[in-house]
């Protein structure tokens, strides 16, 4: 089976920014083992998970003076990447590891993959909502989902699914009053969802105050790539400006682990009954259980349905609904495809160092 190729020169969310601490922290991107830890300062550094030497993971070793050491034959590594201490003698100049560059942002901590001098802040896109603390409360969670990241996209792409899967967040007959639109603007790809005359869901039951229990719900998705989701989801009372009902906006950011695996972070945010813990508590439960129990399972099953072959080498049967996640496809394949071949020109161009026999 062909590997992957994947979007390098692009910001992935590698951990929440409470989960890399002094301990090292081993986790799988883009099909590459890195080790997360914090130097003495704070600063959260990532490097390659693999000892040049004999090839243990780093991140079974130990943090001494600002350096993670070996476990097997006890090289350290700086935050740099470069060996800075070798008990069996002289430091080899070939004993270094990659190090890759960080940004702590929206509670996240991101990483990029690609090359170190096209990591700009600037691109990554907005999840601030989720960072709100002075006007949202926040839950969040993670989950480690055993498909592919581009199967998940689609699936937060088309919410036509929610009214068979999920029975917190859809009701059973919103697609008869679904209006469904798309939307592209540069690479950002828009799903939106409209529902007039929407009988409450379950969600919006808790954060509902009215007395009627009819309304308009929304559900408008937003995608950039390479798998960066934020939905804008809201109730409101017939007719109504969208800021006059309660809002539930919500971030799903997932980074590719294997071909067949993947890191989702999630974040829900909410603008009514801020302090509320117990109100909270039930929200984080209703997504997580729709994402773990209800999302990943089917989503499980599709892939192994599909038995290794990528989705569009099947010749899926398509609905409107799959515009948005097949624009999606198609954008980032173009971003892959542009960046493989600057690679490969970059490549070609670079001087060539002779050999003598």
């Amino acid at each position: 089976m062909q590997k992957t190729t994947y979007l390098r020169n692009a910001w992935y969310a590698a951990a929440w920014q409470n989960e890399i601490t002094g301990e090292l922290l081993g986790r799988t991107l883009l099909d590459q083992p890195i080790v997360f830890y914090r130097d003495e300062t704070g600063k959260p550094i990532a490097l390659s998970d693999r000892c040049p030497h004999r090839y243990a993971p780093l991140s079974k070793g130990k943090i001494i003076d600002g350096a993670i050491q070996c476990p097997y034959h006890g090289l350290r590594f700086g935050p740099t990447g470069a060996c800075v201490h070798n008990p069996h003698g002289s430091i080899p100049k070939a004993a270094k590891v990659s190090s890759f560059p960080l940004l702590e942002k929206y509670g996240l901590v991101w990483i990029w993959m690609g090359e170190p001098e096209a990591a700009d802040p600037a691109t990554l896109p907005d999840f601030s909502i989720i960072a709100d603390h002075d006007n949202y409360a926040i839950v969040q969670g993670y989950l480690h989902v055993g498909a592919n990241y581009q199967l998940i996209t689609d699936n937060l792409l088309d919410l036509s699914h929610a009214q068979y899967v999920h029975k917190f967040i859809g009701n059973t007959d919103s697609n008869e009053r679904n209006i469904f639109e798309m939307k592209v603007e540069g690479d950002t790809v828009w799903a939106y969802n409209t529902m007039p005359n929407e009988p409450l869901t379950k969600l919006f039951q808790l954060m509902w105050r009215s007395s009627t229990t009819i309304g308009d719900r929304r559900a408008h998705m937003r995608w950039d790539p390479p798998c960066h989701l934020m939905l804008d989801v809201g109730f409101t009372e017939c007719g109504r400006p969208t800021s006059e009902g309660p809002s539930a906006p919500s971030a799903h950011i997932l980074t590719p682990e294997t071909e067949n695996s993947t890191h989702y972070f999630w974040a829900v945010a909410r603008d009514s009954m801020r302090d509320d813990a117990e109100l909270s508590k039930k929200i984080w439960q209703g997504i997580d259980t729709a994402f773990r129990l209800e999302d990943e399972p089917m989503i499980v099953d599709c892939q192994t349905r599909m038995e290794g072959a990528d989705l569009m080498s099947l010749n899926p049967v398509l609905l409107t609904t799959d515009a948005a996640a097949m624009r999606a496809r198609r954008l980032l394949a173009m971003r892959i495809e542009k960046e493989q071949a600057e690679k490969a020109l970059a490549s070609a161009q670079a001087p060539q160092v002779e050999t003598r026999a």
